[in-house]
């Protein structure tokens, strides 16, 4: 079997995303849907955070930095 070209690859890959955006659009205007995906979506992050930190009513995860270390200039000093 013959290995397609890039050309041939290319068009796919346009091809292949152009029907995603498509269909990405339908999936969008279906209310009852978009509701599930939601609701999905949800719980998947829910499961995902519980690995990964506590969550804030906005969403957005509360892991507190390290503390910096200061640093200071530090002068060479000359041998006499």
């Amino acid at each position: 079997m013959k290995k397609p070209s890039k050309t041939e690859m290319r068009k796919w890959e346009v091809d292949s995303a152009l029907s995603t955006l498509q269909r990405a659009e339908e999936i969008k205007k279906d209310a009852s849907l978009m509701r599930d995906v939601k609701k999905a979506a949800k719980s998947q992050a829910d499961s995902l955070m519980k690995l990964g930190g506590a969550v804030t009513s906005k969403r957005t995860i509360t892991r507190k930095s390290p503390a910096r270390k200061t640093t200071t200039k530090r002068t060479l000093r000359r041998k006499k």
